[in-house]
Parts: C-alpha cells; structure tokens; sequence
C-alpha cells in the first residue's frame, strides 16, 4: 500500500536549491514537513533525527548543473516564440539564475508553470528514494 505525503513546493524547492554553508535540510516523512537544520536548531533536530531515523530523509541541495539543465528544459516547453527566445538569451553567459528569473517573473501564469516544473526535476530523485519505503510525494503549490 502507497502512502501520500503532501508536500510544500516552496519548502521543498528553498531546502533543494539552498547551498549555505552549514545548513541541512530533512523531510519528515509522517508529516511532509521540510525542516531547515541551522546553528541555532541543529542539537536539537539531529538529536530527534537519530532518534527516529526512518522518519527523516536527507534532502541535499541539487548541484548547480541539474538546476541549468531543468531551465533549458522548462525552455523548450513554451510556446510562446518571443517569451522562449528571452529565456534561451538568459541562459548565455554568467548570472543565468538571476536572467532566467527576470526573464520569466513578469509571465504570472509561466512563471507558475515554471515553478511546478522545479518542484517536478527537484522531486523526481526523492521519489525514487522513497517509494521504496511506500510513499508517494504529492506537491502542494504555495499561493506566494
């Protein structure tokens, strides 16, 4: 039997895509919660992380080529000719992150389209990891 996890897009995304040095992330897999382990939390948290290890899961953050690959991907989805030749100019040269985002955050509905698409590439190698233990990941889009 496959169990759902509902979990926050938003969350998820911020703990995948985050590389502070000396800050983890876990997801609680009973509750769907993504906690960030900084300096103030970090006893505490890993204290009930090795407690209950089978509740928690690791969620390193994606390399930065992974998050590149995702952009040029998502590109090749609009299909709006000049709102993907802008997106394909972002991703040219350095500061792509940032071109990419300001590329695309004037298009409130691509701009949707686009975070569900992260949320998907983020999330595909988490699923893997846990349907082996029988749950299944459901994101839940933030309204922000």
């Amino acid at each position: 039997m496959v169990r759902k996890l509902k979990v926050s897009t938003r969350d998820l995304l911020f703990a995948m895509e985050n590389r502070v040095p000396g800050t983890t992330h876990y997801l609680n897999t009973e509750t769907g919660e993504v906690t960030p382990v900084f300096g103030y939390n970090r006893d505490q948290i890993l204290a009930e992380v090795r407690e209950f290890p089978k509740r928690y899961v690791r969620l390193p953050p994606q390399s930065g080529r992974s998050g590149y690959n995702a952009m040029v991907e998502f590109c090749r989805t609009v299909s709006r000719p000049e709102l993907r030749s802008q997106l394909e100019a972002a991703l040219d040269g350095p500061g792509v992150y940032r071109r990419f985002r300001a590329a695309i955050k004037d298009e409130p509905r691509e701009f949707t389209r686009w975070q569900q698409f992260r949320g998907e590439k983020v999330a595909g190698h988490l699923r893997q990891r846990l349907e082996a233990d029988g749950i299944a990941i459901e994101l839940i889009p933030d309204n922000d």
